[in-house]
């Protein structure tokens, strides 16, 4: 028969408080344009990726 060895709990991270919302985003929101190019996004890409 095999045994289970007792160990102790281990503790949580931190949760927020149930009574605290979560912040929302305004509904007016949008990302900004990027000034950059597809090809100069991709050869940034690339470039990192190697």
């Amino acid at each position: 028969m095999k045994t289970i060895p007792q160990t102790k709990p281990v503790k949580t991270a931190f949760q927020p408080s149930a009574t605290k919302h979560p912040r929302k985003s305004s509904l007016t929101w949008q990302p900004h344009q990027s000034s950059l190019t597809r090809e100069e996004i991709r050869a940034i890409i690339l470039e990192q990726i190697g």
